[in-house]
């Protein structure tokens, strides 16, 4: 009981650490199709962000359930520290043949899904997994592997086929897979029971599962954004995250803040453009060339992506910001702990900075850290040298309850530096900027011509 209440009393800590630090807003679509606490079921999703993934699944459930996620085996070999936290969360390695061998990945997987079933028909609790085996930061999905359906008919199994387990297809959407106080959306799709197809499973097992595996995926497709044209993937994400993406929305009547409105304009703008491409493939290609140059001379200006699409702040707007930072700096150094230890500490436990999946990595290792060790160590330091050592716990305390807001302080007003930093290199290379601006307004001529 006691390890029950722990469960649900560090997932209300995780879930507010997640949907006000980590992001800024969250929409859970389709809590209706849910089943009832205690009827099992398995979710298959797309895999987008690393570790944020499987958190965000297991948050997403009633406090009461206690899921498991199958995620992706190289976050069990981190550290036995953040196994032993894995494990107590609900989640289990899926192992890879590419990463294990032959022999022993189809061993091991073989037990996590006996144990996965046996879970969800002792204790009714559901089971989240990724088919693809893998995530990755682009728009697309792998071919699906078929896990997901062997966890579900070997529970059924266990039933004597009595019981009926359900298969609801999740797709998960993100603003940014990078940085704070971004938002993120999770897609319940409809509940698909699979009792109909019991029968058949019982004679065919493997023509059942492959018959049923493609329009769980489609399922799934529908709920994020997409593309089979991995060739143009960059050229169709640059446009999107430009004001191109967000002036689309609002001709469409959507809101683009709100990140389901925009996910449906985004996947419109897709649409569009992968027939543009088709049409006018000469364009395609002189639009590549042209977000290349873009991104090479905002490199050299030391901006952001699509900063250089901005209007410039007027001088008198860019002196108050200078002034307005110069005063709040006192503030925002003191409130750099300690969200500078959070930032910094965890990167140095990653891999070298040539995985190409290193920021995203980082990311997840970041929150997990920060959550589960770090800000714990920090509390308990301050409560104990402030407090027990000094006397000052009133002074603890404060600290201790405005420790997140300023961290949230210390984020936005870097980034306000930020900003007002590349106002001031776009001034003082106006050569460079003018040429910048150049490219933008060949940018967007070239984007007409694309989309007629």
């Amino acid at each position: 009981m006691s390890s029950r209440i722990g469960y649900r009393l560090f997932k209300h800590y995780v879930r507010f650490c997640m949907n006000h630090i980590m992001f800024r807003r969250h929409y859970i679509l389709g809590e209706e199709n849910i089943p009832p606490l205690g009827e099992p079921f398995v979710v298959p999703a797309n895999h987008q962000n690393a570790a944020i993934d499987p958190i965000l699944m297991i948050l997403s459930q009633d406090n009461r359930s206690h899921p498991y996620v199958l995620a992706m085996g190289g976050v069990f070999t981190w550290h036995k520290l953040i196994n032993k936290f894995w494990d107590w969360l609900g989640m289990l390695p899926a192992f890879r043949i590419d990463f294990e061998g032959v022999e022993e990945a189809l061993a091991r997987t073989k037990f996590v899904i006996d144990y996965a079933s046996g879970k969800m028909i002792d204790e009714g609790n559901p089971v989240f997994l990724f088919p693809e085996t893998n995530h990755h930061v682009e728009h697309w999905m792998r071919v699906w592997v078929q896990g997901y359906l062997e966890i579900a008919f070997l529970a059924a199994e266990k039933t004597h086929f009595e019981r009926d387990i359900k298969i609801v297809p999740m797709g998960h959407h993100y603003s940014s897979y990078y940085g704070l106080q971004g938002s993120y959306m999770l897609h319940y799709g409809e509940a698909i029971s699979l009792k109909p197809y019991y029968e058949r499973y019982k004679e065919k097992p493997r023509t059942t599962m492959r018959e049923l595996n493609e329009p769980f995926r489609e399922m799934v497709k529908s709920m994020m954004l997409y593309t089979d044209d991995l060739e143009h993937h960059d050229l169709y994400d640059f446009i999107r995250l430009s004001k191109v993406g967000v002036e689309h929305a609002v001709a469409l009547g959507k809101n683009p803040d709100e990140l389901p409105e925009r996910l449906e304009s985004d996947q419109h703008l897709w649409a569009e453009l992968e027939k543009g491409v088709a049409s006018h493939p000469e364009t395609a290609v002189e639009l590549t060339e042209t977000i290349k140059e873009i991104q090479t001379a905002e490199k050299e200006l030391h901006l952001r992506e699509h900063a250089g699409e901005q209007k410039p702040k007027s001088g008198i707007t860019l002196a108050l910001s200078i002034i307005a930072q110069i005063l709040l700096l006192p503030i925002w150094v003191f409130s750099l702990f300690p969200g500078a230890i959070l930032y910094f500490i965890p990167p140095m436990f990653m891999p070298g900075k040539e995985d190409p999946y290193y920021k995203v990595y980082t990311q997840s290792l970041q929150f997990i850290v920060s959550v589960v060790v770090l800000i714990p160590i920090i509390v308990l330091t301050v409560l104990l040298v402030l407090g027990l050592v000094w006397g000052w716990w009133w002074q603890a305390l404060i600290w201790i309850v405005t420790m997140f807001p300023m961290m949230l302080f210390a984020w936005y007003e870097g980034q306000w530096m930020r900003r007002t930093w590349e106002q001031i290199s776009m001034r003082l290379h106006k050569a460079k900027t003018k040429y910048l601006r150049g490219l933008y307004n060949r940018f967007y001529g070239l984007i007409k011509k694309l989309m007629n």
